[in-house]
């Protein structure tokens, strides 16, 4: 009997050694004979989210192969792969394959192509495009996709989200895009994340945001004002004109402290006394909350 457990427990021993052998096997290119590094080590990085390995890995798999495996029917090597972007040099060479994935039916691969997008982008210049041989068209046509999926309606709240705050992040490349539109959004976190992109060119929609049911869109229309008061070609007394005085929406119970210290500078510059009496007030409750702080 003891023989028997013994030469059982010695072939599922054997076994398990030829299974963890096969899932690590050395992978050689067929073309060139050169030995591949295997793509479960940036599968495993990425799940123990070490950043420092999935650069690595990302580094050492290459571009090609990373464009391979973001195009293919693995979901999670496709998500691995966007997690390792960010950390890779050589990223921008990735950027058709990521923006393929940015309007994926899948919404964690969208969100996750989305965000790895915007990174991509927010740490880029004309110059390095130009360097990187990236065309003009392409980072166009990435600003694009990003405004086209976040007005999409039928998409999940979270993908669109993803995609304004990629718009924001590269804002340097695309510059202000015009979000009328979303500042009408049924969904208030939209609404919100649009009001903090809006510009001088979604003037015209943002006269009337202090009448929004949703306190945090209030607070980001407040700041949006104070930004268009502040645009020399934005006469005051119309596009910046609001139905509530900024003083009225910087002491709102539902403002949120960011919000109030835009709309600060607006208070500070005012020559009304009212205005200066909140700007005082909003001062003092900083200098409190700063105390309690230390």
């Amino acid at each position: 009997m003891r023989a028997t457990t013994a030469v059982c427990a010695w072939a599922l021993s054997g076994l398990l050694a030829t299974s963890a052998w096969a899932a690590e096997r050395v992978v050689t290119n067929r073309h060139t004979g050169l030995i591949e590094a295997p793509l479960t080590g940036l599968r495993k990085a990425a799940e123990r989210g070490d950043r420092a390995e999935l650069g690595r890995w990302a580094a050492r798999i290459g571009t090609a192969r990373l464009a391979r495996a973001l195009a293919g029917v693995d979901r999670g090597l496709s998500l691995a792969v966007l997690d390792s972007l960010p950390y890779l040099p050589a990223r921008l060479l990735l950027l058709e394959p990521v923006l393929a994935r940015c309007e994926s039916a899948d919404a964690a691969t969208s969100e996750r192509a989305l965000r790895t997008l915007g990174t991509m982008l927010g740490e880029a210049d004309a110059a390095v495009l130009e360097t990187w041989e990236v065309p003009p068209e392409t980072s166009e046509r990435a600003c694009r996709v990003l405004t086209a999926v976040a007005s999409r309606a039928d998409r999940e709240v979270s993908v669109r989200l993803a995609a304004l705050q990629s718009l924001a992040d590269a804002h340097a490349l695309c510059g202000r895009q015009r979000v009328s539109t979303l500042l009408r959004d049924p969904v208030p976190e939209i609404r919100r994340a649009a009001f903090v992109l809006s510009s001088a060119a979604d003037a015209g929609a943002i006269q009337d945001c202090g009448k929004d049911p949703d306190a945090g869109v209030v607070s980001a229309c407040g700041a949006a004002l104070c930004r268009l008061r502040l645009v020399p070609n934005v006469h005051p007394g119309s596009a910046a004109s609001a139905p509530r005085p900024l003083r009225e929406l910087a002491v709102l119970p539902g403002t949120s402290a960011e919000d109030a210290a835009e709309m600060l500078v607006c208070l500070a510059e005012s020559k009304d006394p009212a205005d200066a009496k909140v700007a005082k007030e909003i001062r003092s409750k900083s200098s409190a909350a700063l105390r309690a702080m230390k």
